[in-house]
């Protein structure tokens, strides 16, 4: 029952969220700022206790698909969050509060005790805690870049808009995406060295591909900075690259995840 009202109440939130921030997109001087701030945080309280709700239903002993999503959503969201004071994630806010209210709903629909078995390992639970901060955190910066790129194309095709005039400028937003960059390609070097430290073999069989797309992403990323920082590269380039990286990641962490979890569950 409580679980049921924790859900309606984070579906409810989350999509009153977006749509105030798509108001604001739209109509720059409505006074809902505050509302959808508040609006935000309930959602994220209320998701937050609907994953530790789901989570201790079942002990603790099992981490599927759905409620690794859902963790991914909700640290993306907060993320976003806290950069309510500017304007840089206007076009994406509503995008993520969207997502996160979908994966909500996913985390309930789905069995708590699919999945692969985690136990009470300190070891194990702080390479998944890295894993899943480093895929929050960069595929946050992803979207940035995809924004980044979108401003980018405006500019050079001089389209301006009622909305082109609400979107923040160019460089703020790919400053911020490479402060992203750097502390989710950092904290995924950190969660690959900690699955080597506390994981008996991380290219065992039902661990190789993850190992070898993690670290093929981070290889991504890590030549996405550089070159920025060596030859200036920005725009289209490092948004393709960006997305490569997070598709690969993404394969690693979800793919075979969402095989055994969903499909053939």
């Amino acid at each position: 029952m409580l679980i049921s009202a924790l859900l309606s109440a984070t579906l409810v939130l989350y999509v009153a969220s977006a749509l105030f921030m798509l108001q604001q997109v739209f109509k720059p001087r409505s006074p809902l700022t505050i509302v959808s701030w508040v609006s935000a945080i309930l959602a994220l309280i209320c998701h937050g206790g609907l994953i530790y709700m789901r989570l201790a239903s079942d002990e603790f002993d099992h981490l599927n698909v759905s409620s690794s999503l859902s963790i991914v959503a909700w640290l993306i969201a907060l993320l976003s969050l806290f950069r309510v004071k500017q304007s840089n994630s206007l076009l994406l806010k509503p995008v993520i509060y969207l997502f996160a209210a979908l994966s909500a709903l996913l985390l309930v629909l789905t069995p708590a005790d699919l999945g692969a078995y985690i136990g009470f390992g300190h070891g194990l639970v702080i390479h998944i805690v890295l894993s899943l901060v480093a895929y929050g955190v960069l595929a946050l910066a992803t979207l940035y870049a995809i924004q980044a790129s979108y401003i980018n194309y405006l500019l050079k095709t001089k389209k301006t808009s009622g909305l082109f005039k609400q979107l923040p400028p160019l460089m703020n937003i790919e400053r911020y995406f490479f402060r992203l960059l750097s502390a989710g390609t950092l904290l995924l070097i950190l969660a690959i060295a900690s699955g080597f430290a506390f994981l008996d073999d991380m290219f065992a069989q039902n661990q190789a591909h993850k190992t070898i797309l993690a670290m093929a992403a981070a290889l991504v990323y890590i030549v996405t900075y550089v070159a920025h920082k060596a030859t200036g590269l920005r725009g289209k380039p490092v948004m393709v690259l960006s997305i490569l990286g997070t598709v690969l990641l993404t394969l690693g962490y979800f793919g075979s995840r969402f095989v055994k979890d969903i499909i053939l569950s």
